[in-house]
């Protein structure tokens, strides 16, 4: 009886860590897999949980690799928090790897609300000089 109660409790409390997400709805011509965009996550999550300056409540920060062929992955860090800090690494690459590996066309999402919202989208066209490169 004691271990199906900590069993239950277990899952209730993995169940609970998994945020909110969502996957975008492609249409004909849509950019995709965002599964390509796998390879950048660590290093986005990496350079966004470093900055030393804290992201403010409702700003954001982002980043734009080009994958090869001319098509490019954008990822986005929107502090939906309470306060203002930076992103939890652990917890951007969780959710950025969940979506690519799950969401052909991208997606955003949590680790639980209130907190950050990640974003992986794959789009045609390179990274432009007002985004600010990866690769």
């Amino acid at each position: 009886m004691l271990y199906n109660t900590i069993f239950t409790a277990t899952l209730l409390a993995v169940a609970m860590a998994q945020g909110p997400r969502a996957c975008y709805q492609g249409s004909s011509g849509s950019a995709a897999p965002a599964r390509d965009c796998a390879s950048f996550i660590n290093t986005f999550c990496d350079d966004a949980s470093m900055g030393q300056t804290p992201v403010r409540i409702g700003d954001s920060t982002s980043r734009c690799f080009n994958l090869p062929g001319g098509d490019r992955c954008d990822f986005i860090a929107l502090n939906t928090y309470t306060r203002a800090v930076s992103p939890d690494n652990n917890s951007c690459r969780t959710v950025l790897n969940d979506i690519a590996g799950r969401c052909p066309y991208g997606g955003f999402g949590q680790i639980a609300d209130p907190a950050y919202t990640f974003t992986v989208d794959r789009n045609h066209g390179a990274c432009s000089r007002n985004v600010q490169p990866g690769s």
